[in-house]
């Protein structure tokens, strides 16, 4: 093991073995998304005893299938959504300092047309307002710029372009951001599974009871997965995401929760589309705000907001894009530079996530809120909602409330003598100045390969930096030394080592795990993941077994 390697997490084994011991714990989160994520690591910081399990692969769902932004939300100014703003942005600025390398500045360009619905004054004072409600203003102040800058920024651009205004917010890997919170809170001690199903929940007067089945002991996808027990808590946390209604049924709880609406991506070649750093335009089609965003040799146009009801498709499952979701991808990014002339041919993959919005009576998804819901029915408290970077600001509300409501009902745990842990029911969470597991000691610059052309020798680095984070130099010692070097590479950002790297320190257990949510190799070459999907899952099945 490398010296400046991370400590492997505890053996999945042993982590079974403490949830089936009748070991009792002050909460029980159910939903390992970046919400239930969230939360398990602000109730562990404030002193409480917390399991947190999850019925798939950590971020499976919605916390994997965003536009990978950390932004305050620009476009929800329009709405007069300034306190999702404000608390946003100042989400943002701590993310991009404790998630560090993890999260990164990236430069938005935002085009103005002639006659287009935004004009220079518009975009200017929706750029001042951002700039005021961007407290601490760690990114600078945004600005407009003339037809030069914007053509360079998005070269081909289309023609009627008078200038744009430029601004800096924030981008991450949303999978492995998600990973990281988890891996923190295991580090403060919480006791975190994956593959492990809640399939009941029932709530007496001592607490709640929730029955917990290993899905990845199962011996195929429609054999029964074997019962783990029954585990213990004074309170119950739902993080269900798009399924929180089917989540609360496992309860006994009722009502109408959400709205979902489905979000699709496109992933091109970074040369048929290549931009300096990100664009968020109107959509020519129907004026949708929309992104095209740089990644590591690719180029993701996204997204749309369809309706997706729940009720129509199988629990925990994501959303199917359509063909003609594509085609409306291609064909926005192609008003936005006709010269890119983007076919389906040049699609190398897709990815589709549901969005867990509240319900309300707006017909527009697009109009539909990013706030957050936090109820609570006895023992049991649900929350719903809420954007991926205000993940933090919602775990903190939520975990401050539960530490007084658990004191006022005369605390949550037996072991009240001297040496038991202090409970932290600040309103300011611990979790303000703590540093992800992963994340560098200071903030970031933009990355290179964000610009239009990038250097390719410094790619596979580069992409090593924003995966790993501190952990990047030991990766790339793990890749020239270890067991799988000199082997050939899957793609530029993809060694083999990367897969025994997810298979060691990052809870991958199989091989989606790895291609789609510890790397990006299922989205970049889905050819070559398929080729390699029966060695990896012997990989990831050596490693389970010790």
């Amino acid at each position: 093991m490398n010296a400046d390697a991370p400590t492997p997490p505890p053996a999945r084994a042993r982590r079974l073995q403490r949830l089936a011991s009748g070991e009792r714990f002050d909460v029980l989160v159910v939903g390992g998304g970046v919400t239930g994520a969230g939360v398990a690591l602000d109730l562990t910081c404030r002193g409480l005893k917390v399991a947190l399990v999850e019925r798939a692969d950590w971020g499976q769902e919605t916390s994997s299938a965003s536009s990978r932004l950390l932004h305050g939300g620009l476009r929800y100014l329009e709405t007069y959504e300034f306190g999702l703003v404000r608390e946003s942005c100042l989400e943002r600025s701590l993310l991009l300092r404790n998630a560090a390398g993890l999260a990164w500045p990236e430069r938005f360009t935002f085009p103005l047309f002639r006659g287009g619905r935004v004009g220079r004054l518009k975009l200017a004072a929706g750029l001042g307002l951002y700039t005021a409600l961007s407290v601490p203003r760690v990114l600078g102040i945004p600005g407009l710029v003339g037809v030069k800058d914007t053509q360079r920024a998005i070269p081909g651009i289309a023609s009627g372009v008078i200038g744009a205004g430029q601004y800096l917010d924030g981008a991450t890997d949303d999978a492995r951001l998600v990973w990281s919170v988890v891996r923190t809170a295991i580090e403060r001690g919480a006791l975190c599974a994956s593959r492990v199903a809640v399939t009941a929940i029932e709530q007496d007067g001592s607490g709640v009871e929730a029955r917990l089945v290993d899905r990845l002991g199962a011996s195929g996808p429609d054999a029964d997965a074997p019962e783990l027990g029954r585990l213990r808590a004074d309170h119950a946390v739902l993080c269900g995401g798009p399924f929180t209604e089917q989540l609360r049924a496992l309860a006994g709880l009722s009502g109408t929760w959400l709205s979902p609406t489905r979000g699709t991506h496109v992933v091109l070649p970074r040369h048929r589309l290549p931009t300096d750093g990100a664009v968020v335009f109107a959509s020519p089609v129907d004026g949708r705000v929309m992104f095209v965003l740089p990644w590591p040799g690719h180029t993701i146009v996204g997204t749309t907001d369809v309706d997706a009801p729940v009720e129509r498709r199988g629990n925990h499952e994501r959303g199917e894009a359509s063909d003609a979701e594509v085609e409306y991808l291609l064909a926005s990014a192609n008003g936005l530079v006709p010269g890119a002339a983007l076919v389906r041919a040049d699609v190398i993959s897709v990815w589709s996530g549901l969005r867990p919005l509240l319900a309300a009576p707006k017909e527009d998804p697009s109009a539909r809120s990013r706030e957050e819901r936090v109820e609570r029915d006895g023992a049991i408290t649900t929350i719903a909602g809420g954007k991926l970077t205000g993940f933090r600001s919602m775990a903190e509300k939520l975990g401050a409330q539960l530490v007084r409501h658990l004191e006022r009902d005369g605390g949550p745990r037996a072991d009240t003598g001297p040496n038991a842990p202090r409970l932290d029911g600040r309103r300011a969470s611990p979790t303000r100045d703590l540093r992800l597991w992963g994340a560098l000691d200071a903030r970031v610059a933009r990355p290179a390969w964000s610009s239009a052309e990038p250097d390719a020798a410094g790619l596979r680095d580069a992409a090593l930096a924003g995966r790993y984070g501190r952990f990047a130099a030991a990766a790339r010692r793990t890749a020239a030394e270890g067991p799988h070097a000199g082997r050939e590479a899957l793609d530029p950002q993809t060694t083999w080592a990367d897969v025994a790297w997810a298979a060691e320190y990052e809870d991958a257990l199989e091989p989606a795990d790895v291609f789609v949510r510890r790397t990006d190799l299922g989205y970049t070459r889905p050819d070559v993941a398929g080729l390699a999907a029966d060695e990896v899952a012997s990989i990831l099945a050596g490693r389970r077994s010790e």
